[in-house]
């Protein structure tokens, strides 16, 4: 083996699990956020943990409004979700803006991505710090999924979108 970068690293163990985020915004309409750096923490209780920038709008709205949706969607929206991380929140309305179909929750009040292999409801629990992003964890409250949807996962970094 040869010494790469970090950067180099996260390229060569992709495929990673693609994921958005869905929060409230102040004005009660819907966010979504593009996110791989996702995975399950603990089984009892049950956690996920969501890592994301400290630039984004969602980690704020996660904090204020104590809950996010997880959605992990299918192939049919690859362009669609794709779009989700190459713009802000604060100034798109991306479900509307990409025609991406959401869903009322059954617990949280930010809705989920229609479409999905699995989604989850979660609680904040925690946060914490990790330089410049900040680790969310929520303990699961609901989840559901169709095991007929296939996933999307992120290669090349963001480069591209795809199903395995």
């Amino acid at each position: 083996m040869i010494d790469i970068t970090p950067s180099q690293a996260q390229k060569m163990t992709a495929p990673a699990p693609f994921g958005l985020v869905s929060t409230v915004k102040d004005d009660g309409s819907d966010n979504l956020m593009a996110v791989s750096w996702w995975c399950f923490l603990t089984n009892h209780p049950h956690t996920l943990g969501v890592c994301l920038s400290k630039k984004g709008l969602s980690g704020s709205l996660i904090v204020k409004n104590g809950e996010f949706g997880l959605s992990l969607p299918g192939g049919e929206l690859k362009e669609k979700a794709l779009k989700c991380g190459m713009c802000s929140g604060r100034t798109a309305d991306k479900p509307a803006e990409f025609g991406i179909e959401l869903e009322k929750a059954s617990v949280i009040g930010a809705k989920l991505v229609s479409g999905s292999r699995v989604a989850f409801e979660c609680r904040l629990v925690n946060s914490f710090d990790v330089g410049d992003h900040v680790m969310y964890v929520g303990e699961i409250a609901a989840a559901h999924g169709d095991e007929s949807v296939k996933q999307l996962y992120a290669f090349d970094g963001y480069g591209r979108l795809d199903t395995v």
